[in-house]
């Protein structure tokens, strides 16, 4: 791999010279949080706790050793990251402090700790000695690992390996385990892939094998049907082509991905029509063949292409030429996606807007359909509804991180559940109010800010992996503006990670010591700052993680060793005495092993640390019909009812309390489950 010769950049914008230690104090380190974004891609995005609790504490321990490590070197970062930092680490104190005023603590706690993963992964990316070629390394290395886990997919559907495990309700789960974030996840490598693709500084063959990733990933992101996804897309492309570098060389380079992506786009919809069972697999076996072979044309052909590029000595064209060629080039792209778009709605765009913004306050209407982007109705006009209402009675602080759930379900206007907001912005209002939002929204502008610095004034090939570097970005900000993404290390890991890497390659850059733009921090700074660090790891992370690793021994033994189980989760309840999670478990286990007085003490004890909890209630006012206590009982469910009026075996079990054959918890679970 080579990059562009040291005369090719202007004095002013010439990257310094570094040493291969300096290439592996930043790559080491950088390629370790890579891949730690492929274990959360694999691994249903990252989403339950025992997965990304550990890796926020590998992360601590790794930012620790490389801020506090004797010969280390100066960190010098530019003032924008600085403040960019500043911005997140006070967003972050904000949050924990939210656990004062939270209804639920241990939701707070949990989800500042989430917050914390995230600042670590950006305080991490940044604050390395990135050079441009380590950069370039740790996209492709993105890049390349997310198109594998894509092809693997389509090998799958081809094969007819556990369809059904890949598809929900028609439509593409795997592998985050949710329809918009795989969506999301698998744009984002075709975006980087295409971005990278491009360059004429990689191998033929490497920018080959990219645009056959990019492909797998824009087909996979079609299975999923995501309905904001196709809504986005179209701001989403706009933004790319205002962030990379050399839009003309992009846009062409992302002709042959969206050939590979209309061209089966039959089959590709044929998947969600075809219901369930050998339909079902007959479809996907060909949506992933036809897939496929057109990942293995665009590879060959994109390096032949490459190839070719590089025997021919292309003239330089006029700025004005250049402009004019990538504008066309780029409107061919929208077009092209435009095209797709009216085919997904089958060939009645405006109508499906239309419908869908009608449908928009109203929840989904069940019947049969064609296609997932022709149902109407969404739950998100609700939610926000209720977001917004969180935010205007609790405007400076919010209802408290994480602590959307109990305060929707008492306010609904639908039969859903949620526990967020489905909205980056209505969040931050929501759970952090106006302090949170003014925070990071902050944070954003300056990280960005540091991120246009080598975006706008490197070299060439530096301008190119800071515009690539901000692709996650771009998606997780305006896909996330309308879903619940800020939940999914998968997708926050690279956005924010990629964006402080971004802003750490202008840290490296001769022209900002003249400037002021680099801040070299004083070892003794550095060394309490690992010892903060370390402290923040046990305390903070540290014993939560082992409380969440206790609550998921218990629910593996819960079945044939209940009474270890529960021994388990009052180790987990100690661990934690904020969160209700191990009460609810163990007043389950309970309740299923006929120890009625020991259910009650749990949902008691989960009851305390979350009064708005309705399933604790519920399960204590079980716990006391079954030991015949029929008066605590019907107050139990009578607040149960309160907080959720909408659950059937609530009304069953109140209806039946005084009567001679109550509910039984049986019974109860039973009809829950069955909900």
């Amino acid at each position: 791999m080579t990059g562009l010769p040291s005369s090719a950049a202007p004095a002013a914008t010439r990257p310094t010279s570094t040493s291969p230690r300096t290439h592996v104090l930043a790559l080491a380190p950088g390629l370790v949080v890579v891949g730690l974004m492929l274990v959360w891609a694999v691994h249903d995005g990252g989403y339950d706790a025992d997965t990304w609790y550990w890796g926020a504490l590998a992360l601590l321990a790794m930012l620790a050793a490389i801020v506090a490590g004797a010969g280390a070197g100066r960190i010098r970062l530019q003032s924008a990251s600085v403040r960019a930092l500043i911005l997140f680490s006070v967003y972050v104190a904000w949050s924990y402090l939210s656990i004062a005023w939270a209804q639920s603590p241990g939701d707070a706690l949990q989800g500042s700790n989430r917050a914390l993963l995230y600042l670590l992964v950006f305080a991490l990316m940044t604050i390395l000695p990135w050079t441009v070629e380590g950069g370039l390394v740790a996209l492709l290395t993105f890049a390349i690992g997310v198109g594998v886990v894509a092809v693997v997919v389509l090998i799958r559907f081809a094969s007819g390996d556990a369809v059904g495990q890949l598809v929900g309700g028609g439509r593409l789960e795997a592998t985050t385990g949710y329809f918009n974030s795989s969506v999301a996840l698998f744009t984002i490598d075709a975006l980087v892939a295409i971005a990278l693709a491009s360059r004429r500084e990689l191998p033929a063959p490497l920018r080959g094998l990219l645009l056959a990733f990019a492909c797998a990933g824009l087909q996979l992101a079609m299975l999923g049907e995501s309905r904001g996804w196709l809504f986005t897309l179209p701001l989403v492309v706009i933004a790319v082509f205002a962030v990379v570098s050399d839009r003309l060389r992009v846009a062409a380079a992302a002709v042959l991905p969206l050939v590979a992506l209309l061209a089966p786009l039959h089959r590709l919809l044929a998947v969600y029509s075809a219901g369930g069972g050998p339909a079902l697999d007959h479809a996907a076996i060909g949506a992933g063949k036809a897939a496929l072979i057109l990942c293995g044309a665009a590879f060959v052909a994109g390096t032949l292409i490459a190839w070719g590029e590089a025997l021919v000595v292309v003239p330089s064209l006029p700025v004005a030429a250049r402009r004019l060629i990538g504008t066309g080039l780029a409107s061919l792209a929208i077009a092209a996606a435009a095209a797709g778009g009216i085919v997904a709605t089958h060939g009645h765009p405006l109508r499906f807007v239309q419908r869908q913004w009608s449908g928009f306050t109203h929840e989904p209407v069940a019947g049969a359909s064609a296609s997932h982007f022709a149902t109407v109705g969404s739950g998100r006009y609700d939610f926000w509804r209720v977001a917004l209402d969180a935010f205007l009675a609790h405007p400076i602080g919010g209802l408290g991180q994480d602590n959307f759930d109990d305060y929707y379900i008492t306010r609904r206007r639908t039969n859903e559940e949620p526990s967020w907001t489905h909205s980056l912005e209505m969040r931050l209002l929501a759970h952090t109010g106006l302090v949170g939002f003014a925070l990071f929204v902050s944070f954003l502008v300056c990280a960005i800010a540091a991120a246009l610095r080598p975006r706008l004034r490197g070299a060439r090939l530096e301008r190119a992996v800071a515009g690539a570097a901000l692709l996650p970005l771009v998606v997780w900000l305006i896909h996330g503006s309308i879903d619940w993404f800020w939940e999914v290390p998968a997708l926050s890991g690279p956005a924010l990670g990629f964006l402080g890497m971004a802003g750490g390659l202008g840290a490296r850059r001769p022209d900002d010591a003249r400037t002021g733009a680099r801040r070299a921090i004083p070892r003794s700074v550095r060394v309490a700052a690992g010892t903060l660090a370390f402290l923040a790891a046990v305390i903070a992370l540290g014993l939560p993680y082992l409380a969440v690793r206790e609550v998921s021994t218990a629910s593996e033994l819960r079945q044939r060793n209940p009474e270890q189980a529960l021994r388990d989760l009052a180790t987990a309840s100690k661990l934690n005495p904020l969160s209700p999670d191990p009460g609810r478990l163990a007043g389950t286990i309970a309740l299923q092993s006929g120890r009625y007085a020991v259910a009650g003490q749990r949902f008691d004890q989960a009851i305390a640390r979350q009064r708005g909890g309705w399933y604790a209630w519920f399960g204590a006012g079980l716990a006391a019909s079954a030991l015949g206590e029929r008066r605590r009982a019907d107050h139990d469910f009578t607040v149960a009812r309160a907080i959720n009026s909408k659950e059937y075996a609530i009304d069953q079990a109140l209806a039946r309390v005084y009567s001679r054959r109550p509910l039984t918890p049986s019974q109860a679970l039973g009809l829950l489950v069955s909900a």
